[in-house]
C-alpha cells in the first residue's frame, strides 16, 4: 500500500500532460583557451602587391587563403594529440537498496578506474605525434604546389607582356611605313595600292595586340587569387624572363614534403598496427566501495550495517574485434608504403622530365637567337633594298617582316617554355 501511494502522484502528473517533454541537455563548460585563438586566421587581402620571382614564395605564405586553411591541419593534429594516450576518468558509483516497507535499506558508494593491460596509451601518443609531423609536411607541400602555380602564372604573364611589346613595336613600324608610302603616293613616287597593303598589315598587328591584352588580363586574373589579391587589386610585376641557363641537376627528391608526408603516414600506419594489436587485451576495471545501511532483525530489533570492499573486473579472453582491426591496419600500412614508393618514382620522373624539357627549349632558343634570327634580319634588309630599287613589290617586304615577327615570337615562346619547365623542375625538387 505504501508503495502504491508513492507511485500514485507520478501517475496523476503523467496523465495531466500527454505530450513528451524535451529531454534536458547538460551544458558543458567551454575550453579555457580564448575563443579568438580557436578561430581560423584569415589573411587580410592587400590592396596592392609588387611581385617578383624572389619574393613570390613570401607573398604566397603571407596572403594566400588556401595555405592559411592548410595550416589548420597542424592545429587539428595537435588537438588530436591532446586527446590521445589519456587515461579515462574514474567513475563514481552510487547504489541504494530499500525494501517495500521502508524498513531496511543500504547505501553504497564506490569509485572505479579502468587500467590498460598493454602499452596502448603510449602507442596512441606515438601515432598522434607522427601525424603532427605528417600534417606539417602536408602544409609545406601545399605551399610548394601554390608557389609552383603562381610561378608558372607569373611566367605566362611576363611572356604575354613581352610578346605585346614586340607586336607594339612591329605595329609602330607598320604605321610609320604606311605614312611614308602615303606621302610618297601623294607625290606620285609610290603606288596607292602599296599604302593600302601597309595599312592592312598595321591593322592586323593592332588586332593581335588587342588579343594579347585580353590574354594578359586573364593571366592577371589567374595570378591575383594566388597572391591574395581581390579582382580589383593592383598587381605590379617587377620581373623579367632571363636568357635560358641550365641549373645543376638535382638527382634526389628527399626535400619534397609530399614524399615526407607519405612516408610519415606509412609510419603512423605501422604504429596503428601496434595499437590495434595492443587492444587484444581489454582494460581491467578496479574500484573500492563503502556502504552504510539499516536492517531490522527480529526479535533483536534494528541495527546498522557498514561495509567496505574492493571490486575487480577482468574481461575474459581477447577482444574479438582486435584481429580484424589489426588486419585492416596492416593492409593500410602496406598500401601507404607502396603508395609512398610509387610517389618517389613519380617525383623522380617529374624531375628528369622537366630537366630534359628545359634542355631542349634552351637548345632551341639558342639556335634561334644565334642562327635563325640574324638570317631573318639580313633577309629583311636585303628585301628593303630590293624594294627601294623597285625590284620586288611591297608584299615581299611585308612577308619578310611577318616571318621575322613569327621567328621573334617563336623565340619568346621558347624562352617562356624554358622557364615554365624550370618552374616545374623547381616544384618537382621542392625548391
Amino acid at each position: 500500500m505504501k508503495s502504491f501511494l508513492i507511485v500514485l502522484p507520478f501517475l496523476v502528473i503523467s496523465c495531466r500532460d500527454h505530450q513528451i517533454s524535451q529531454i534536458p541537455i547538460i551544458k558543458v563548460r567551454a575550453l579555457s583557451e580564448p575563443r579568438a585563438a580557436l578561430k581560423t586566421s584569415i589573411p587580410r587581402a592587400p590592396e596592392a602587391v609588387e611581385v617578383s620571382f624572389d619574393n613570390l614564395p613570401a607573398k604566397i605564405r603571407q596572403h594566400n587563403l588556401s595555405l592559411a586553411a592548410a595550416r589548420k591541419l597542424v592545429a587539428e593534429a595537435e588537438g588530436k594529440l591532446r586527446a590521445s594516450g589519456v587515461a579515462s576518468n574514474p567513475g563514481l558509483e552510487v547504489e541504494f537498496d530499500m525494501d517495500p516497507d521502508f524498513g531496511d535499506f543500504m547505501l553504497t558508494v564506490g569509485v572505479s578506474q579502468k587500467y590498460p593491460r598493454t602499452n596502448r596509451l603510449l602507442i596512441e601518443k606515438r601515432v598522434s605525434q607522427i601525424l603532427i609531423q605528417a600534417a606539417q609536411s602536408e602544409v609545406r607541400d601545399a605551399e610548394r604546389i601554390l608557389v609552383g602555380e603562381a610561378r608558372s602564372a607569373l611566367i605566362a604573364l611576363i611572356a604575354l607582356r613581352d610578346k605585346k611589346i614586340l607586336l607594339a613595336a612591329q605595329e609602330k613600324n607598320a604605321n610609320e611605313l604606311t605614312s611614308l608610302i602615303e606621302a610618297s603616293a601623294a607625290k606620285g613616287e609610290a603606288s596607292p595600292l602599296d599604302a593600302g597593303v601597309a595599312l592592312l598589315e598595321a591593322s592586323r598587328l593592332g588586332t593581335l595586340t588587342r588579343q594579347l591584352e585580353i590574354k594578359e588580363q586573364l593571366a592577371e586574373a589567374r595570378l591575383k587569387p594566388l597572391l591574395g589579391l581581390k579582382p580589383d587589386g593592383n598587381l605590379t610585376v617587377s620581373a623579367s624572363l632571363s636568357e635560358p641557363v641550365m641549373p645543376p641537376m638535382n638527382v634526389t627528391n628527399s626535400r619534397r614534403p609530399d614524399l615526407e608526408a607519405a612516408w610519415l603516414r606509412a609510419s603512423s600506419a605501422d604504429a596503428e598496427t601496434d595499437l590495434a594489436r595492443s587492444t587484444r587485451l581489454e582494460d581491467i576495471e578496479a574500484g573500492v566501495f563503502a556502504g552504510v545501511g539499516r536492517e531490522e532483525d527480529a526479535p533483536t530489533g534494528t541495527h546498522r550495517e557498514q561495509i567496505v570492499g574492493f571490486r575487480l573486473k577482468i574481461p575474459l579472453g581477447e577482444n574479438p574485434t582486435a584481429a580484424g582491426v589489426e588486419a585492416a591496419a596492416w593492409a593500410r600500412q602496406e598500401r601507404l608504403n607502396i603508395g609512398a614508393s610509387a610517389l618517389a618514382r613519380i617525383a623522380n620522373s617529374e624531375t628528369h622530365a622537366a630537366y630534359a624539357e628545359m634542355k631542349q627549349w634552351q637548345l632551341l632558343a639558342k639556335q634561334m637567337k644565334d642562327q635563325i634570327l640574324p638570317l631573318a634580319v639580313a633577309q629583311i634588309q636585303n628585301t628593303k633594298v630590293a624594294y627601294e630599287r623597285a625590284e620586288v613589290p611591297l608584299q615581299d617586304v611585308l612577308r619578310a617582316e611577318e616571318q621575322k615577327l613569327s621567328l621573334e615570337t617563336a623565340y619568346l615562346e621558347a624562352v617562356r617554355d624554358f622557364h615554365l619547365a624550370h618552374s616545374q623542375y623547381l616544384t618537382a625538387t621542392a625548391q
